[in-house]
């Protein structure tokens, strides 16, 4: 996982951990060493970040606009690629002036606990194909998605991704790239 270009696991030095693509999810959920990494992170831009009043999400007293500009993509590897969300679609607007972050602690018990599992705020963003004859799972990016959803090989972020972290979150004109890649992430 990363947070920006800075990556949440270490290869070779922390553990590797599967992924249950679940459709019938809302959130994001990570194992919790993983987690405690990027809430440090998320606690450094926002002082006033809570984690502990909601049982499950972590949130901030403000508007997730502005949020959303002080926090980063976070990435998700899979296979040879990493897919990344922008902050705007792991941010939800709770009605009482509250952000809520859809990626939270994997709460599952057992061993169990240490895996992602990656429902619908990351996958709306993606088109995903099933093909159970070959046990892979492929994904692209949806036409709808665009602009706030990257993918790319590791340690090559594209320069437009960084660009786009830059911009101000009403900022609605992105230039297409015209990259229509589909990529066959991993074998269930």
């Amino acid at each position: 996982m990363y947070y920006g270009n800075k990556p949440m696991q270490q290869p070779g030095q922390d553990t590797s951990y599967p992924a249950i693509i679940d459709t019938g999810s809302s959130q994001l959920s990570i194992p919790p060493d993983v987690f405690d990494k990027i809430r440090l992170e998320w606690s450094a831009a926002l002082p006033n970040l809570d984690c502990t009043s909601d049982k499950t999400f972590c949130h901030v007293q403000d508007s997730c606009e502005n949020v959303a500009t002080k926090v980063k993509p976070v990435g998700f590897q899979m296979s040879d690629y990493v897919f990344e969300i922008n902050p705007q679609q792991y941010l939800y607007k709770s009605n009482h002036n509250k952000c809520y972050f859809v990626i939270h602690k994997c709460r599952l018990p057992g061993k169990n606990k240490n895996l992602f599992l990656i429902g619908d705020a990351f996958l709306k963003h993606f088109y995903s194909v099933y093909d159970f004859d070959r046990d892979t799972v492929s994904l692209g990016i949806n036409k709808h998605s665009e602009g706030k959803v990257t993918m790319y090989k590791p340690g090559n972020r594209p320069v437009e991704a960084v660009k786009t972290l830059m911009q101000k979150t009403s900022s609605k004109s992105l230039e297409d790239d015209d990259d229509d890649d589909f990529i066959q992430t991993a074998k269930k």
